[in-house]
């Protein structure tokens, strides 16, 4: 009897990996950056502005205690992130019209610094050789975007608030835009025809005027100086034990880890949701 065919034909992705410093590691801290380990270990680009979903599970034998970090997912930060690309396609354009096709960098790929302040090693996909030993695999190109300023100086882009002179801080030009006015902008002080209604109040009307023209939150600022949330504290020590983030996105793919042992990296292991974007699941933040 002939085998059943299945109707849905395996995609061939690396999901699940071991991640690992450089030696010697300096820091008890690192940043994984979800695009970066995926291209590496699945030999394919997988871009830089996307929406990646995982999660971090430490072994049973680990004996540390470790906070995982990632970028705020809110519209501040998408919108922060969208108008930083367009205006580096607008400040190359002119560049872009010149070159072929050919000519522009294939995997040319819109990147932002992490902007963390910590001192910190970064992660690399591990894989293990003939004698299990622990391979990281290091090579890779992820150059940070550029453009040119009014002055001619070169810049990047970074999530940090707090700008270096070669540096835009996507959210802090964001926010000179995300300012929002209020609604109305003044109160009129009288009520049209107030004196025609006996029913009518001036004192109810300026609650109805003036009960929520601000917005419910802060209407000068978009957080601009925290770009960052706290996912969980993942760990074997004494008391309530959680041994897994359990899934969770990372806009961008920006996560940092703190509390990481010298010799603690293989003990843990990252875990990406199946999906239609190579095979993970990581929706595109520019749409």
């Amino acid at each position: 009897m002939a085998q059943k065919k299945s109707n849905q034909a395996h995609y061939p992705v690396v999901r699940s990996f071991e991640v690992a410093a450089a030696t010697p590691v300096a820091s008890t801290n690192r940043i994984l950056d979800c695009g970066k380990v995926l291209s590496q270990i699945n030999r394919r680009l997988y871009r830089y502005g996307r929406y990646y979903n995982l999660k971090i599970d430490l072994n049973q034998n680990s004996t540390q205690t470790i906070e995982v970090f990632t970028l705020r997912d809110d519209w501040a930060v998408q919108k922060a992130f969208q108008m930083a690309y367009k205006q580096y396609l607008e400040n190359t354009s002119q560049e872009r019209s010149k070159l072929s096709a050919d000519q522009i960098a294939r995997w040319e790929d819109f990147r932002v610094s992490d902007g963390v302040g910590i001192a910190h090693d970064d992660l690399f996909a591990a894989l293990r050789n003939q004698n299990m030993g622990s391979i990281r695999l290091a090579s890779g190109e992820f150059a940070l975007s550029n453009v040119v300023d009014a002055a001619n100086t070169k810049r990047t882009f970074t999530w940090n608030p707090v700008a270096g002179g070669g540096e835009y801080s996507v959210l802090a030009e964001y926010e000179k835009s995300g300012r929002v006015d209020l609604n109305p902008a003044t109160l009129e002080p009288d009520m049209a025809y107030a004196d025609i209604d006996a029913m009518t109040n001036d004192a109810t009307a300026d609650d109805l005027k003036g009960d929520g023209n601000a917005p419910p939150y802060d209407a000068n600022t978009v957080n601009e100086t925290s770009p960052f949330v706290r996912v969980a504290t993942i760990g074997t020590t004494a008391g309530a034990q959680q041994l897994s983030t359990g899934y969770f996105t990372a806009p961008c793919g920006v996560v940092i880890l703190m509390g990481v042992a010298v010799d603690g990296d293989l003990d843990m292991r990252i875990c990406f949701k199946p999906g239609d974007y190579k095979g993970v699941h990581a929706p595109s933040m520019l749409e």
